[in-house]
């Protein structure tokens, strides 16, 4: 099977979703976080942008948030299905993200997954804050 090609990731605030065109339009995108302390969580939700060519038939797409350091996955979604006869079009999601786990500092990667096989990633620092 010839895997999708994840053509963008982001990490954002909020995605918005104009009615009339249907553009999407990321507001706040990041790929670092701080915390006080750890461990902690973000404390709120946050919103990823994907887009996929090269869908050909159904697929089963998951995100996962992954602990470099110890490999762990701290949070992961229901696998969602994309079905496509054209393998040219372009598939954009949007999905919210639970509050990010933090439990020390260092570096973690937001993947997409299409079945067990990941197609490209996001690297995602988590920083002390310091007052």
């Amino acid at each position: 099977m010839q895997k999708p090609v994840l053509q963008a990731l982001v990490l954002a605030d909020h995605v918005y979703i104009d009615g009339p065109s249907g553009k999407k339009v990321i507001a706040g995108a990041f790929n670092r976080l701080w915390a006080r302390s750890f461990p902690t969580n973000l404390g709120r939700t946050t919103w990823a942008y994907v887009c996929l060519t090269e869908v050909r038939g159904s697929v089963a797409v998951s995100l996962k948030y992954i602990d470099l350091q110890t490999n762990a996955v701290l949070l992961g979604n229901q696998p969602l299905e994309i079905t496509s006869t054209d393998p040219l079009a372009s598939h954009e999601l949007v999905v919210e993200v639970p509050p990010f786990p933090m439990p020390h500092e260092g570096t973690f990667v937001f993947e997409v997954y299409v079945g067990d096989q990941s197609i490209g990633s996001l690297r995602i620092a988590v920083n002390l804050l310091k007052e």
